[in-house]
């Protein structure tokens, strides 16, 4: 890893291949004060948008990691354990590099899968773990996760959505594109994200290759499917490491009352977001929950 063409300021601008497992893998590092590992779902790179955690920076130096097939990182015969491996081993070479106790993680969508297991396996890399888009019980929310955007569409009226939602059934599904029909219901933006997802905020660095993230996304989704949608936090068992949930208020997919539940149950701390869905770290007031509840154990 060397530092990049980054603004001349007191803030690190670092990235490059780092070899994990034997396998060159895409990681950046960009802004100041303690190391937070932003893990996104299986085959999505956060790395090719690097305006979307800009105003993270001031308080985070925020590190971005090509998980296996995505992004800059290479394809590879990809499992959740593969992912949860690789995952502490980038964290051990930020901790490394920075010279830092520890490193925060959060973790997003699938990604959040990935960081809470890291977090229980490893209480002395990972100094806290956040969550957005939580998913404590794959099944048990994914159920729910139907029940909720049947009702809304009945509610609204939607006649299309409901005679979709009603001939696709509950779930579990058998594949992915089963998956996907729920999907575009229950992880819609709401109007707070809607407002806040400004198109310049997802556009890749200037003269990244043009990739086709939804395909890679896809793939890696499919490969690990399985195992997702059998993980129960509860059977990670106790978890060391100090847990904040800063879960959307109106998410209907990683459905947020479970995770309230779950963290009721083990005493870790729930932060609701108002206004904000499946994709809550899109809002601002994100940025000042994570100073708040994250930043005081990070490093």
């Amino acid at each position: 890893m060397t530092p990049s063409q980054g603004p001349r300021d007191d803030a690190r601008h670092d990235s490059g291949f780092i070899d994990i497992g034997g396998v060159p893998q895409w990681v950046t590092l960009s802004g100041r004060g303690p190391p937070l590992l932003v893990l996104s779902g299986p085959g999505v790179a956060f790395s090719r948008m690097p305006r979307l955690f800009a105003s993270w920076e001031a308080a985070f130096t925020v590190v971005q990691w090509d998980q296996p097939g995505a992004g800059s990182t290479g394809p590879m015969a990809l499992s959740l354990e593969r992912l949860v491996t690789d995952g502490l081993a980038v964290a051990q070479a930020v901790r490394a590099r920075l010279g830092v106790a520890r490193v925060a993680v959060l973790g997003v969508s699938g990604g959040s899968v990935v960081g809470l297991s890291m977090a229980a396996r490893r209480p002395d890399l990972i100094g806290i773990y956040a969550g957005t888009g939580q998913f404590t019980d794959w099944g048990a929310q994914d159920a729910l996760s139907y029940d909720l955007v049947l009702a809304a569409a009945r509610d609204r009226g939607d006649a299309a959505a409901l005679a979709e939602l009603e001939a696709l059934g509950p779930p579990p599904y058998a594949d992915a594109a089963a998956d996907a029909v729920k999907s575009k219901y229950a992880g819609a933006l709401t109007p707070a994200e809607q407002a806040a997802a400004d198109p310049a905020l997802f556009a890749p660095p200037e003269g990244a290759p043009e990739i086709d993230q939804r395909a890679l996304a896809m793939a890696a989704y499919e490969a690990v499917r399985g195992e997702l949608m059998r993980f129960r936090a509860r059977d990670l068992g106790p978890v060391a490491t100090p847990l904040v949930f800063l879960q959307g208020a109106a998410d209907l997919y990683s459905v947020s009352s479970v995770v309230a539940a779950y963290a009721r149950e083990i005493g870790a701390r729930f932060v609701p977001v108002e206004g904000g869905g499946h994709a809550a770290y899109l809002l601002p007031e994100t940025a000042g929950l994570l100073v708040a509840h994250v930043r005081p154990l990070a490093g």
